[in-house]
């Protein structure tokens, strides 16, 4: 099958502690889905909630395992990455930077799910119950900042992560501006550090970020997106990628960006329909 979709760098295999699915099973639905590049970036979270290292070193050694030998078993079929969503990377970095060093991975997502000390925001009260929903978000995006200065990343993943979890129901009156600064900043940071900004498809509905900051990052001087649908499962491979790359073409982007040995390699939008 010809590819339709120039890439999807952000997925999970079984290697993944929310995840089921073999990388091959994975490697399968990109190549029906028609995803020319693609990556699989298995989690290593750097939590200091009791983190069990042990078993994540296990888990990312498997994967980075599993990934080099689907590479060899789908050359010429499918154009596959070594990847790595490194969460939380600040709250132990010695053990992130002991990972960053160990493996041979084409592509590190920087990621943030939770402030340091605290759960992820997915555990949290939305907003409009009288919960500290809003005290976790400033902690939270201070904490993915401090994050994007260190750097030691290819692209931020889903930098509005916590807007995730605000229901449809809340978003037409929760007043996102209030952490415009804080975005502000992140987008500003990308830009002057050369690093990518992800456009996140989990859900096509509301890209993470939203079509304003991807314009914003444009405007400060960015210029490398990547794509990611963040599937978990086989059937959400690709999912919402048309869609992040007509918000990408609408912020003004001509090219999105891929990388292979922590290089960044470009593909021109216009290319795909």
């Amino acid at each position: 099958m010809p590819a339709m979709i120039p890439m999807d760098l952000h997925t999970h295999s079984e290697n993944s502690h929310d995840a089921d699915y073999p990388v091959g099973e994975m490697c399968e639905a990109a190549i029906k889905a028609g995803v020319a590049v693609y990556a699989v970036t298995d989690h290593y979270d750097v939590n200091n909630l009791d983190p069990d290292f042990a078993l994540l070193d296990r888990s990312i050694k498997r994967s980075v395992s599993d990934i080099l030998a689907a590479k060899e078993l789908y050359r010429g079929k499918l154009e596959l990455l070594a990847g790595i969503e490194l969460g939380q990377p600040l709250e132990k970095l010695s053990k992130s930077e002991e990972i960053l060093e160990s493996y041979p991975f084409d592509f590190v997502l920087g990621s943030l799910h939770n402030a340091p000390g605290r759960l992820d925001i997915y555990y949290y009260n939305r907003p409009g119950d009288g919960s500290l929903f809003d005290a976790e978000l400033e902690a939270y995006f201070s904490a993915l900042v401090e994050m994007i200065h260190w750097g030691r990343f290819d692209a931020a993943a889903h930098i509005t992560y916590p807007f995730r979890f605000i229901s449809p129901g809340d978003r037409e009156s929760y007043p996102f501006g209030r952490w415009d600064d804080y975005l502000e900043a992140a987008v500003k940071t990308l830009a002057e550090k050369g690093l990518a900004l992800e456009i996140n498809t989990n859900n096509p509905s509301y890209i993470l970020p939203g079509l304003r900051w991807i314009k914003r990052f444009r405007d400060l001087g960015g210029e490398k997106l990547t794509l990611g649908s963040d599937a978990h499962s086989p059937r959400r491979v690709g999912t919402g990628i048309p869609d992040g790359m007509r918000a990408a073409a609408e912020a003004g982007f001509d090219y999105l960006c891929y990388f292979v040995n922590r290089e960044p390699k470009y593909i021109r939008i216009s290319d795909y329909p």
